[in-house]
């Protein structure tokens, strides 16, 4: 019996309770991450996202932020969406500046697919943008997509993009405004 498990087990008799068997042990895990990060830097990297983070890894969930994570000579793309099929939950955290980015984009691409796909669980945060925003394409957004078909990216790309921000909108998430 391991350690752990009999000092359980003795504390257990000791007190009156009656004794206790460990868990059996889990299987293997496919995934390596717990939950994966998507975020633009520039809007949160700093802020709110590092509070996450912190708050997480205190709590012994292991998470993918790619500054955090990654390590100097890992190729970036593949390092990261090797990170979505491998974790089991996406925090999607939307600021006015994750439009602008075909990074966060085709990572929420991804991370869609992948929730469809294989039922991973995709938790939207809104953090200083509307969901109606997100899901319509409207304000800063629409701004985003303009940007995007003026700049001669593949329409099936941008149709992409679109959904997933359509899909990820749809799902019950966080809203956060200027002032908290």
């Amino acid at each position: 019996m391991a350690k752990d498990a009999s000092s359980s087990l003795q504390q257990n008799l000791s007190i009156g309770l009656p004794p206790t068997t460990p868990p059996p042990p889990r299987p293997p895990l496919l995934s390596h991450y717990d939950v994966f990060l998507s975020f633009r830097g520039e809007d949160v990297r700093g802020k709110f996202v590092d509070h996450l983070y912190s708050r997480l890894r205190g709590l012994k969930i292991n998470v993918f932020m790619d500054s955090k994570t990654m390590s100097r000579g890992d190729v970036i793309e593949k390092s990261i969406l090797t990170a979505i099929e491998r974790s089991r939950v996406f925090v999607v955290l939307f600021s006015s500046r994750y439009a602008d980015s075909m990074w966060c984009l085709d990572e929420l691409v991804k991370i869609m697919r992948c929730a469809k796909r294989k039922g991973h669980v995709a938790m939207p945060v809104f953090f200083h943008v509307s969901p109606d925003d997100v899901a319509g394409q409207t304000g800063v957004y629409e701004e985003a997509f303009v940007n995007h078909e003026k700049g001669g990216f593949k329409k099936k790309r941008v149709e992409n993009w679109r959904k997933a921000l359509v899909a990820v909108a749809g799902i019950s998430g966080w809203c956060f405004g200027e002032n908290e």
